[in-house]
């Protein structure tokens, strides 16, 4: 009771000096104040929320200078005795019951910032679910700090727990695909210095987690790549182990270029690819990908565009360069790249002396690899007529390349050459055993062995073989003959055969009609036949001193017997 009365006289001394207006006003300002903290922070003060009951220091204008109003201890006169003693009656003093350190939200001056921290629940959200609410994360917050957030319609909030604050930005409706949201939240606690906290949330499509989505990876791409790796795509939100159906069509067309069906996994997705096989250019355009799992589907586009790269092919032999013998039995490799995966490749070889005359060329498709690659190996006769540089063109759609390759001389390749001499002579000629036809071969080497064979024109049948060996300069040579009288036998076309070194060598001989003899003069591919048995004989001749005569054998006497049984 000694505190309330000295509140009381203090008041009434006030009033007596003319300060009595002034120390109302002060301590209505004060009471107005202490009465806003008490409302946030002590909502359970059974005297603050009681109806009819007045608070003796809330004016000391009033009932508090009337010491015969009861008082109750703990009513909230401490709220305007700052000292708790006689001090509070110092008119000096009558601003302490202003002091914010008594329950002002105004910091003091040993107040230090708050020590909390602030996150955004997403950086980025579907414009749907962030029109819904925002949602945000404060740890280290105390009971009775208030936080302040924006945007949004939640205005002020006060925490009535120590620890973390979760909370949401409600109320932006207005919200659209592609805005950035600064999200702004200030956070004051009594007696210290508030803290503000800033982020920022993109707003992004809205997507249904229950359809179906797919994704293509490229979007778009050249046609050289698209042929070599094709797409790969994605299905999700479908239901683990339901049936999932992709399907590709051309945009603009309902015809299916390709289907697969998969087994979704335990996340509910699928992966698979799509490779284009054959068709080149015509890959080029726009196409649709559609997904199929349960009740729900959808779809995505990816493009496939002309490569800018216009540049020709490359084209290249191996080896470039190298000796005879190696180019007869390996021939030479040629590719060429850059081409579009089974695009028709062309390669031509030509001589560099002729080179408007092409000796060889091949087509192929080009590969996966997008290339081209054959292998050339020249057969037949030829020998050293290969020694010499040698042009390669290549081409694949308007792409082309040329390049070079060069055949040298080793000295290890015979080159033979055949003669026949005459190449056409009369049956009476050739049944003159002086006469007849000489073959010859020449530019083989000493001492080797030269194999000679003679066919009908039709090459059905062997007439005669025989085997000579060479002479010092590398030639052998045969005579031939028909021994038997009547020349009409033997009229007809004959192919002459030579080998040495396994080198081969071809020519012909022609027959004529003669003047005598009852034959039919036979057909042109094949030996005569007649009344007399054909006698067919050779002789080495013209090469060295002391000729050899070598005379026919059984094949050419079979054939007689068999002409004249017809």
């Amino acid at each position: 009771m000694k505190r309330l009365a000295m509140a009381a006289t203090f008041a009434l001394a006030l009033s007596i000096g003319g300060w009595g207006q002034a120390a109302a006003q002060a301590d209505e300002r004060t009471t107005a104040q202490a009465a806003d903290v008490q409302a946030a922070g002590e909502a359970g003060n059974s005297d603050a929320d009681s109806p009819g009951t007045e608070d003796p220091p809330t004016d000391p204008g009033d009932d508090a200078a009337d010491p015969g109003t009861p008082t109750e201890p703990g009513d909230g006169e401490e709220s305007t005795d700052p000292g708790g003693d006689e001090d509070a009656a110092d008119p000096g003093d009558g601003e302490e019951a202003a002091d914010p350190g008594e329950g002002s939200d105004e910091p003091t001056e040993d107040s230090t910032p708050i020590d909390a921290s602030f996150s955004l629940d997403q950086s980025s959200m579907p414009v749907d679910e962030a029109a819904e609410a925002i949602p945000y994360t404060i740890t280290g917050l105390k009971a009775g700090d208030t936080v302040t957030a924006g945007p949004g319609e939640n205005g002020s909030i006060t925490v009535d727990s120590d620890g973390t604050f979760n909370g949401e930005l409600r109320g932006n409706t207005e919200l659209k695909v592609g805005d950035v949201v600064d999200v702004t939240v200030t956070v004051a606690r009594d007696g210290e210095e508030s803290k503000t906290f800033s982020g920022s949330v993109e707003i992004t499509d809205s997507q249904n987690d229950s359809d179906a989505a797919v994704s293509v990876d490229p979007q778009s791409q050249g046609i050289d790549s698209y042929l070599d790796n094709g797409v790969d795509i994605t299905v999700s939100n479908c239901e683990a182990g339901e049936e999932v159906t992709v399907t590709i069509v051309r945009k603009g067309e309902d015809t299916n270029i390709w289907e697969e069906t998969k087994t979704a996994g335990d996340d509910g997705s699928v992966s698979t690819s799509f490779m284009p096989g054959t068709g080149g250019d015509g890959w080029i355009g726009d196409f649709v990908v559609s997904a199929e799992c349960g009740d729900t589907s959808a779809e995505t586009t990816y493009s496939v565009t002309e490569d800018d790269d216009s540049s020709d092919a490359d084209l290249s032999v191996t080896p470039q360069s190298q000796k005879l013998a190696d180019f007869l039995e390996n021939g030479v490799n040629i590719t060429l790249v850059d081409c579009h995966v089974d695009s028709e490749v062309k390669f031509q070889v030509s001589s560099a002396k002729d080179p408007d005359t092409v000796i060889w060329d091949e087509t192929q498709e080009a590969g996966e690899d997008a290339a081209g690659s054959v292998q050339f190996l020249p057969d037949g006769d030829g020998g050293k007529g290969w020694i010499g540089d040698f042009n390669v063109l290549a081409s694949c759609g308007d792409k082309s390349a040329e390049t070079t390759f060069t055949v040298t001389d080793d000295g290890s390749v015979v080159d033979p050459k055949l003669s026949i001499n005459p190449e056409t002579i009369s049956g009476e000629d050739f049944i003159d055993r002086d006469q007849g036809v000489q073959l010859m071969v020449n530019e083989c080497v000493p001492d080797a062995e030269v194999h000679f064979e003679v066919y009908s024109g039709d090459k059905s049948e062997k007439l005669y073989e025989q085997t000579a060996t060479t002479n010092e300069e590398g030639a052998a040579g045969i005579h031939v003959y028909g021994l038997g009288d009547d020349p009409a036998y033997y009229v007809g076309t004959y192919q002459v055969f030579a080998d040495c070194m396994d080198v081969s060598r071809s020519g012909k001989f022609e027959v004529t009609g003669g003047e005598s003899g009852g034959g039919n003069g036979g057909d042109s591919g094949e030996a005569g036949g007649g009344s007399s048995m054909p006698r067919t004989g050779a002789e080495l001749t013209g090469l060295t001193a002391g000729a050899l005569l070598i005379l026919g054998g059984g094949a050419a006497i079979g054939l007689a017997r068999r002409k004249n049984k017809s």
